[in-house]
């Protein structure tokens, strides 16, 4: 027996609207915003820094992402802050990273070939392999560290791993963290102190991906 549909919508208009927020996730550059947003809220002028666009473009990608309902926005005088609308949007981001490391050449050989690089060539360590009696360092900026971060870890960031890698204890055995797997921080910092003789590894996951998995439990502001 044929129902009435007395909504005028039909399964299309379900699938349509679903895709509306599947192609908010479908550019680069809002992925990149999504993966600095999963370490720490921000405001539009910082993201637009850290990614290098300009701030109209930034602002307008941003736009897109929150008509999606991905991220929330709060106000602080003439700022505008962005950050995700909860941590199932870093499922939605890893989910759609592994079946695309999976099944897509392309973007295998171009992650390789990124971390791949002389500078970024450093041994990597999986994060359950990580024992209380490593030293551990993140190396995101600190803003990033203080909402969230690995249980124990000591903040260095990249720019100051020069100035303060003396504070690392003699012998020990370092782990290195950044924002997620795409991001080459942790592999730069443990290449520059392995040039040093000190015993450096990267793990090869990082925040966006344990706010994601649940499989560490962070520390959180």
């Amino acid at each position: 027996m044929k129902k009435e549909n007395i909504s005028g919508l039909s399964r299309a208009d379900v699938f349509d609207v679903f895709a509306e927020v599947m192609k908010a996730v479908a550019n680069g550059r809002r992925l990149e915003l999504l993966e600095l947003m999963a370490q720490n809220e921000h405001a539009v002028e910082d993201l637009a820094r850290m990614t290098g666009m300009a701030i109209t473009t930034t602002s307008a990608h941003l736009q897109t992402l929150k008509r999606a309902g991905l991220v929330l926005t709060r106000r602080q005088r003439t700022s505008i802050y962005y950050r995700l609308a909860g941590d199932d949007v870093a499922e939605l981001y890893t989910a759609a990273k592994r079946v695309a490391l999976a099944h897509n050449p392309k973007l295998q050989a171009t992650l390789q070939t990124y971390m791949g690089e002389p500078r970024a060539q450093s041994p990597t360590i999986d994060p359950a392999a990580v024992t209380s009696d490593m030293f551990v360092v993140d190396v995101r900026p600190a803003d990033e560290y203080e909402t969230a971060h690995f249980p124990g870890a000591v903040s260095i960031p990249l720019d100051e791993i020069e100035e303060r890698y003396t504070e690392i204890p003699p012998g020990s055995e370092v782990v290195l963290y950044c924002r997620g797997e795409l991001c080459r921080f942790a592999r730069e910092a443990a290449v520059w102190l392995r040039e040093r003789g000190i015993d450096a590894k990267a793990m090869d996951e990082g925040i966006i991906e344990w706010r994601a998995n649940k499989d560490i439990i962070l520390n959180i502001a």
